[in-house]
């Protein structure tokens, strides 16, 4: 089994309170699912620098306000025939609303899987119906962040 270590950005627009998502093909082809913008950590970068890298690339924003670590995810997922176990650290990244890209990503096999971007009030994530999300808590974990304000130290998350 692969090990590999990604950062992913809850993405939280002002004053709007709405998270960006992108919607991605299945690596196995059955379906889609929403996730947070992120991927791989490269080999000497440190994690804040692979996020600032990842959102740019993923959606055009540049980050200008200093992301907090709110939640850790170990997951794993079948990708090209093997299987990968996935440590991420998800930031809050709070922003103006604006119009995300996929323009700057360098990765066109990405590009091939990413099907659409959208904002999501937290009402509408609970009321997604047969939608998938990564991780299939976030609906309940976008609520909390809206309802209390982030946690005051990393959650772990388990699903």
């Amino acid at each position: 089994m692969k090990r590999r270590k990604a950062v992913r950005a809850l993405i939280v627009s002002e004053p709007d309170d709405s998270v960006l998502l992108l919607r991605m093909r299945r690596p196995d082809g059955n379906g889609d699912f929403w996730l947070l913008p992120g991927g791989g950590v490269k080999p000497n970068e440190g994690r804040l620098d692979a996020l600032l890298r990842e959102v740019w690339e993923e959606t055009g924003l540049t980050v200008s306000s200093t992301p907090r670590l709110i939640w850790q995810r170990t997951h794993r997922f079948g990708r090209s025939g093997g299987c990968i176990e996935q440590h991420e650290d998800i930031y809050l990244v709070v922003a103006p609303r604006f119009e995300p890209t996929s323009a700057h990503n360098p990765e066109q096999s990405e590009v091939g899987i990413f099907r659409e971007f959208r904002w999501w009030s937290a009402a509408a994530l609970e009321g997604a119906g047969n939608d998938v999300f990564a991780p299939r808590s976030l609906p309940r974990l976008v609520a909390g962040i809206f309802a209390k304000g982030p946690p005051p130290y990393p959650i772990s998350l388990h699903d």
